[in-house]
């Protein structure tokens, strides 16, 4: 019996409830994909009605406020997993352009030492030697050819000296070897005289 009334206390109650008729709705945002979750959920606790400080609400909003509110982190998912592969893409791109300007810096770099290192060296005898140094050997070979040279003047003038020298010897022996050929020819016909003179006195 008290259980009957019970039920019946209920449903008296449960009857001015549900003929209470929410505020105006000009718009379900549950129905509509450019409302936010916030707006739904707001509109969910204004349009349900209060029972014992308990909101009493219908299933079709819930499943319906759960299906956006599973779409929505479905698509913040997709979009974060979208950003985080255009994220690393960039990253790689970046890396990738990191990379090339690297590279590009050290062939520059490369060009500019080659450059600098040509423009301070020249080649000589086949390999690369820096400016002072090929100023130092020019004027090393330089001075050593003049000294060449003239040692080579002073060693002809000191022949050619000798060489005159010696000539003029040749002709002092030479007049000597004249003159002792005199002697010797005077001597001789001297010598014959005698001979003869002592031939004719023993005659």
């Amino acid at each position: 019996m008290l259980k009957v009334l019970s039920i019946s206390l209920l449903l008296c109650c449960s009857l001015p409830f549900q003929g209470q008729t929410p505020g105006i709705i000009l718009e379900n945002p549950l129905n509509s994909e450019e409302s936010t979750i916030d707006s739904q959920h707001k509109f969910i606790m204004e349009q349900s009605r209060t029972y014992v400080n308990n909101k009493v609400v219908k299933i079709e909003w819930i499943e319906k406020f759960y299906s956006n509110v599973k779409d929505s982190l479905e698509s913040a998912k997709y979009e974060s997993s979208n950003f985080e592969k255009a994220y690393s893409e960039e990253i790689k791109v970046s890396k990738d352009a990191l990379i090339s300007v690297t590279a590009l810096k050290k062939e520059l770099a490369s060009v500019n030492f080659e450059k600098e290192f040509e423009k301070e060296n020249i080649t000589f005898f086949g390999s690369f030697t820096s400016k002072s140094s090929y100023k130092t050997i020019v004027w090393i070979i330089i001075i050593s050819l003049l000294t060449f040279l003239l040692f080579c003047l002073f060693k002809f003038k000191s022949s050619n000296r000798a060489t005159k020298e010696a000539k003029e010897k040749l002709k002092e022996i030479e007049f000597e070897l004249e003159e002792t050929k005199k002697k010797s020819r005077i001597k001789e016909q001297e010598l014959m005289r005698k001979l003869q003179d002592e031939i004719n006195k023993n005659s």
